[in-house]
């Protein structure tokens, strides 16, 4: 009776999180609508100075030192790496030649400056990427449908890939939300996300294929609840270790992979959250049940 209560509750708590997912699905693509995404420099095209400066001042404190017309023109940012810093500018952004700004910084903050590189992105180059980044996404994408499309009956394909689908949508809607530069980094960050969610998702998805042909009188809501408990423990356990490696790196990976770990960490929460409330429970709701793999099964013996 208390297993009967359990697997109540969580089919409840499936489809409360199925609710929550689609609220959450809804306001990301508001943000995006509103916010947009902050292209960085990648895609915009641009200038990018790099510069030594030996300071154990944080970045407000340092951009705090800069007085007209610098402060209106560059914002020091940290690269990443002890005593190295950045500014980004727009194409037309650079006024003067860079080794006379690393001479005004010097002059300004009262330390030794020295100009490591000056690297120039056209923005025909930054549109290349931007679109080549999107393709592979979409690459990515379809090669997933037709994966999904040969290994699942449809109506569990088309819950993975809602729950997929489900978790970069969320964490474009967080980028746009706190104004995350959207660069490369993220780009890698997305697909890594869509890579992890497929693979949770896929994990259930199998348990509860196996549970389904295997002639059980159970009904569906009970077959996913089992599917779920039995796999459980395994994707605590992976997201946990996951999300404690890449919370180190959000922590401590310094603005350079800033939008790369964020995107991954949100990636990861949703992924496993989604695996369990989007894609277990879109399947019941499209009708999928014990009969659409038993049927399959029994073809062969009637033959």
């Amino acid at each position: 009776m208390f297993h009967r209560f359990f697997s109540m509750s969580l089919t409840r708590w499936r489809y409360l999180g199925l609710g929550l997912s689609v609220l959450l699905t809804l306001a990301s693509l508001g943000l995006l609508a509103i916010n947009g995404l902050q292209l960085g420099l990648d895609f915009t095209g641009g200038i990018l100075l790099e510069f030594k400066i030996q300071t154990l001042k944080d970045a407000h404190e340092i951009n705090a030192l800069l007085g007209e017309p610098l402060r209106a023109l560059v914002s020091l940012q940290p690269a990443g790496v002890p005593g190295e810093w950045l500014i980004k500018l727009p194409p037309e952004g650079l006024t003067m030649p860079a080794q006379e700004l690393a001479d005004r910084l010097a002059t300004q903050l009262g330390l030794p400056v020295e100009l490591l590189r000056t690297t120039i992105v056209g923005p025909q180059v930054g549109a290349e990427l931007f679109q080549q980044g999107m393709m592979a996404v979409l690459v990515a994408s379809i090669a997933i449908s037709v994966y999904l499309a040969f290994r699942f009956e449809w109506r569990q394909a088309v819950g993975i890939l809602l729950s997929v689908l489900h978790d970069a949508v969320v964490a474009l809607g967080l980028l746009a939300l706190f104004h995350i530069e959207f660069d490369l980094n993220v780009i890698a960050g997305l697909m890594a996300v869509i890579g992890y969610s497929l693979n949770d998702s896929i994990v259930i998805s199998d348990r509860l294929r196996d549970i389904l042909s295997s002639r059980t009188r159970l009904g569906m809501h009970e077959c996913s609840d089992i599917a779920i408990k039995a796999t459980f423990s395994r994707t605590m356990i992976t997201s946990g270790t996951t999300l404690f490696t890449v919370g180190a790196l959000l922590l401590f990976g310094g603005d350079a992979l800033h939008g790369f770990a964020f995107t991954l960490f949100v990636g990861i929460l949703t992924g496993t959250l989604s695996s369990i409330t989007v894609a277990s429970t879109v399947q019941e709701l499209l009708g999928l049940s014990p009969a659409a793999y038993q049927k399959k099964e029994a073809l062969p013996e009637a033959a």
